[in-house]
């Protein structure tokens, strides 16, 4: 676990190097089997041209799969860290000392158990992949009938079942440990929910580690053939992940504003009632008090159950925005080569 938290110092650029180190060696290796000339050949009709098989769909789909196995890894070393980041940063709301805040940061750990099943599912979904992905070759697992380009997606696709399994469990896993650390929370001030906004960051950061995932494994789908079905199923599947990924970290919270706003709802109300009573007697009552109680119980009401200001909002609807803008710009680039190259 420490070797892990020492890598997660800097997951952008380990993710940056591997991808990096990937798609060299992949191009490298291309050069050493004299597979450029076959590929320009192909090429003519677009660089990005959607084709249902051949050797630039399959090094299309090895590029990709390059990005994925660096990105994957970098984003579950970001779950680990932005947690850690979120028990500091709540350092004040938890009124906790920078030992005891260390110690509850060290206690965002994952279950072996759960991180192996979480990789077995992952690998079960890469290995299926090539079996329902058409063209759907006669032994799609048969080493002896792949080509350069798709032995490197092949096993570089385990790798990214592998570790897109992890991360489903990782912010899983970190957002249920924010939730319960909602408990800790020295009280809850409802006029002042700026101290409970790490919680929200938290729950962005998963979601916009999950787009990121959408938009890089988003362009097999927006050049390659045969991903559309597959694309739409994982596609949504992941949206609805992402607005989960979003409220888990913040279902603590949530439980605590409500606690905290029916408490003082029950406070208002029983002075409601008790100056319905003097009112009713004729008795003497200072000017205002029905009327002050229940514009306070309006501003209580109005207090919203999630952490999440409007600038909360706004983000995550932007990363949802994310694989879009991702596939635009890959078909200005695609334009671009074509008309540099070609």
């Amino acid at each position: 676990m420490k070797r892990l938290r020492g890598l997660a110092a800097s997951p952008l650029r380990l993710g940056l190097t591997v991808s990096g180190i990937l798609v060299l060696a992949l191009l490298v290796s291309e050069l050493v089997f004299d597979r450029w000339p076959a590929i320009a050949q192909v090429s003519r009709e677009g660089a990005f041209a959607r084709q249902p098989e051949g050797i630039l769909r399959d090094l299309r789909i090895a590029v990709v799969h390059c990005l994925l196995a660096g990105y994957l890894p970098a984003a579950f070393l970001a779950v680990l860290r932005n947690g850690r980041r979120t028990v500091f940063a709540l350092q004040g709301a938890l009124d906790c000392t920078p030992e005891e805040c260390g110690a509850l940061a060290d206690s965002i750990r994952f279950s072996t158990v759960g991180l192996a099943a979480a990789a077995a599912l992952g690998l079960v979904f890469a290995f299926t992949g090539p079996l329902i992905v058409p063209p759907v070759p006669q032994s799609p697992w048969s080493p002896i009938s792949w080509n350069a380009e798709v032995a490197w997606h092949r096993i570089l696709g385990l790798w990214v079942g592998l570790w897109g399994g992890m991360l489903g469990y990782a912010i899983l896993a970190v957002s249920r440990r924010m939730s319960r650390l909602a408990a800790d929370l020295k009280s809850i001030d409802l006029f002042d929910l700026q101290p409970l906004l790490p919680f929200t960051q938290q729950g962005l950061g998963n979601a916009l580690l999950l787009m990121g995932f959408v938009a890089i494994a988003g362009l097999m789908v927006l050049t390659e053939t045969g991903f559309g079905l597959i694309g739409l199923a994982v596609g949504t599947v992941i949206l609805i992940a992402a607005g989960l990924a979003l409220a888990l970290p913040l279902r603590g919270v949530h439980r605590r504003i409500k606690q905290a706003k029916a408490a003082e709802l029950d406070w208002v109300d029983t002075k409601l009632r008790q100056q319905r009573t003097v009112l009713k007697s004729g008795e003497d009552r200072t000017s205002g008090d029905l009327s002050d109680l229940a514009a306070y119980r309006d501003l209580i009401k109005d207090v919203p159950d999630w952490p999440i200001n409007a600038s909360g909002y706004v983000r995550f609807g932007l990363y949802l925005l994310i694989p879009i803008v991702s596939w635009a710009a890959a078909a200005l680039v695609e334009r671009f080569i074509d008309a540099l190259v070609f």
